[in-house]
Parts: structure tokens; sequence; C-alpha cells
């Protein structure tokens, strides 16, 4: 599935359901032409728009990006139902 943003096209690699931690798991591929990186936070405010929820419920785990290429490697875990108690239970 890809999915073209702002300045960068998300394509994701695997997504992966999971019920015991009430979350989905992604590995994605954002491929972003002529511009840097993204930072998590902008990867996080189009992920949070293309899924329909709130930017608290996202948590990047890593953005690696590829040598000589304008592409990047990400995992990304979407909480569902708000913050998870592991979260809550840090603050």
């Amino acid at each position: 599935m890809r999915y073209t943003l702002v300045n960068m096209e998300i394509e994701i690699l695997e997504e992966k359901e999971n019920p015991f931690l009430k979350r989905k798991e992604l590995k994605l591929v954002i491929k972003h032409e002529n511009s840097p990186t993204p930072s998590k936070q902008e990867l996080k405010k189009e992920l949070a728009s293309k899924f329909s929820v709130s930017e608290e419920q996202i948590q990047i785990d890593y953005i690696f990006s590829k040598k000589g290429l304008c592409e990047s490697l990400s995992k990304v875990k979407i909480e569902k139902g708000g913050k998870s108690e592991a979260q809550t239970s840090k603050s």
C-alpha cells in the first residue's frame, strides 16, 4: 500500500495487528525526493491524518535513512483507543 503525502511517499511493507498490546505495528519505506529525512514529528502528523488517530497514539521506534538514497525505513506503532497503560504509568 502506498500513500503520497506532502513531500514524501509512504509505502507499508508490513502491517501487523497486536491484539495483546492493543496496537497496530507497521514497517514503512518513506521516499522523500529532494528533501531531508522527515522528522518523527512530521511522520507522526502525516500518519495521524492518514489513519484518523491522534498524534499521541503513534509511537515511532526509528527512522533510518538508506545511504545515498532518498529513502528511509521506519518502524511505527499505533495504539488503539488512546494512550497505552505503559505510557500512562510513565507520566
